[in-house]
């Protein structure tokens, strides 16, 4: 066992502490009063802590306990923002409890003794709702199967693990990449990763450990220069930066385990931003296997397709992500929970990064080209989408109506009361072909169309903090670039982007969200230094985007 690991660790959870201990704030949710009894607990308990059997953590827990049986419902359930009486919402609170219950229990310290009776009257206040309860997320079945087995374990609710078991029994939602059916680094940290390890141990269920393991590799092969992809997100960090901070503790426990890949990670991560101090200490109290030294680890390069229509290369000095994997072209519409990003290229070369290309096309509002296609030949990765849109005929004798009241249909772009189900149409289509061919030191991009004549513009959206140079100034950082090429530097590096392709509307050229968000005044444009090339869809369009560095010594 290794003392800097532990100590770091305490140390990190015992500066979390005395935040709090000068912060009382007059109401705070569930799920953090519950976290601060957690960190209390945990500092206090754990031998290297100036915490340690401190009088103050007990103060303060007890009054955080009050304050928690305040925030419990009749019903034994909680409230978070609108989720009224929400039974996986109370089991995140749920499952901190039960891991600080097994804090207490595993050093008993008499003078706690009332905060882990108290601890145990809430759960077994909230077993019942939550053995009834249902859920409305696919995460939240992990959550609530995880929280369902503690409470059984704590409570002797038999009821609890059966329904635990029962939830487990639709199967887990993973790919065979790895990648649950969120697509979401973000509810994989926090919420199905530790939840189906919880599960593994409570059940005896090795097998939904190896699943957390898989998904792990999966968002290693994701990752670069400390953050995860999110781009294919079906939740609210598809548009977001998430880092491997709270990935750390996951890692580690494969790490010590022997898997060399989970090593490296880990060693990342630990030193990233949100990395939980205390939800470390709290787990290696109860498994002090966890602080065992790690062995450096393998960073290998990345060279994968992932089923769900994504392509990721990843080597020290470049990453590319290739994005087929949207949901909006057989939704049909952009929706919470589906994979919306419109973004379907990022590029990293050095420390610059391309963070954003789409393609924006001015036909009836449709929105900016999301893949219904997606493949790979030779190397050259192809997203191909047919977007089409109807101008619509009278109604037939049989259908009019001489009151006028039709029922109203949405269309694919356009709801109203026209029966558009009943009428012939005219269609006007479009179809949009972009073919990625990576290089050794960037991509060649083509853009080909087929059908309506309209004009288009390819937004190339960088990381701020570099300089851009070329183009003609729009304003708000964005150039167009008519001709020649456009230049982003952070330091000693820099991409390269041309030639550009001349003016393809009277109109400054912009991203357009399509009707789904402007009909309400909204939109999912970017911010920041923007590149846009332009064109009309009666010809093809080849940018290369390209990375370069100057010399400043051997191997550069």
């Amino acid at each position: 066992m290794t003392a800097e690991y532990a100590t770091r660790i305490t140390s990190a959870a015992d500066e979390v502490l005395a935040s709090l201990l000068d912060d009382a704030p007059p109401a705070i949710a569930h799920r953090e009063v519950m976290r601060r009894i957690k960190t209390a607990a945990a500092c206090a308990h754990a031998p290297g802590s100036r915490w340690h059997r401190h009088p103050d953590p007990l103060r303060v827990a007890s009054q955080w306990l009050a304050q928690l049986r305040g925030l419990q419902a009749a019903t034994g359930l909680f409230t978070s923002g609108d989720n009224v009486d929400s039974p996986p919402d109370s089991s995140f609170t749920l499952n901190d409890l039960v891991i600080t219950r097994d804090l207490l229990d595993h050093a008993p310290q008499p003078a706690w003794a009332e905060v882990s009776h108290g601890l145990g009257e809430i759960a077994a206040r909230a077993a019942g709702a939550v053995v009834s309860g249902g859920v409305h997320t696919p995460n939240h079945r992990w959550e609530i199967a995880s929280a369902l087995a503690g409470l059984a374990r704590i409570t002797g609710d038999e009821r609890a693990r059966e329904r635990a078991r029962q939830w487990l029994a639709e199967g887990v939602d993973v790919d065979e990449d790895g990648v649950y059916s969120e697509r979401s680094a973000n509810y994989a940290a926090y919420v199905s990763n530790p939840s189906l390890l919880a599960l593994a141990a409570e059940l005896d269920r090795p097998d939904l450990r190896e699943i957390v393991h898989r998904n792990l590799h999966a968002m290693i092969d994701l990752t670069d220069d400390g953050e995860v992809e999110t781009v294919h997100s079906r939740r609210q960090d598809q548009r977001e930066v998430f880092v491997t901070g709270p990935f750390a503790t996951q890692w580690r426990r494969f790490a010590v385990g022997g898997c060399s890949r989970c090593a490296a990670a880990a060693r990342e991560a630990e030193s990233a931003a949100r990395f939980d101090p205390v939800d470390a200490l709290a787990q290696t109290l109860l498994e002090p296997e966890l602080a065992i030294g790690v062995p450096d680890g393998v960073t290998a390069p990345v060279d994968r397709r992932f089923a769900l229509g994504l392509w990721r290369q990843r080597n020290a000095d470049r990453m590319l992500t290739v994005h087929g994997g949207s949901d909006v072209p057989h939704a049909g519409r952009v929706a919470s929970g589906l994979a919306c990003n419109p973004t379907v290229l990022r590029l990293r070369h050095a420390s610059v990064l391309l963070d954003s290309l789409r393609v924006s096309r001015d036909f009836f509002g449709l929105g900016p080209f999301r893949a219904q296609r997606a493949e790979e030949s030779d190397g050259v990765i192809t997203l191909t989408e047919d977007l089409s849109a109807g101008y619509y005929q009278p109604l037939s004798e049989a259908e009019r109506r001489p009151d006028g009241d039709y029922p109203v249909e949405f269309e694919g772009r356009f709801a109203a009361a026209m029966a558009f189900s009943r009428r012939a149409s005219d269609q006007v289509r479009l179809q949009t072909t972009m073919r990625v061919r990576p290089e050794a030191d960037g991509l060649r991009l083509e853009v080909d169309f087929a059908g309506a004549d309209v004009p288009y513009a390819v937004e190339l959206a960088f990381r701020p903090g570099g300089q851009l140079t070329g183009g003609r100034d729009l304003g708000a950082g964005a150039v167009e670039l008519v001709e020649g090429v456009a230049t982003y530097r952070v330091g000693a590096d820099e991409i390269v982007v041309g030639p550009g392709n001349g003016t393809g509307a009277d109109r400054p050229p912009a991203y357009h969200p399509g009707e789904a968000y402007t009909f309400l005044g909204g939109t999912d444009a970017l911010t920041g230094p923007r590149v846009y090339v332009t064109g009309r869809t009666t010809s093809r369009l080849v940018l290369t985007i390209q990375g370069r560095s100057d010399e400043v010594g051997p191997g550069r």
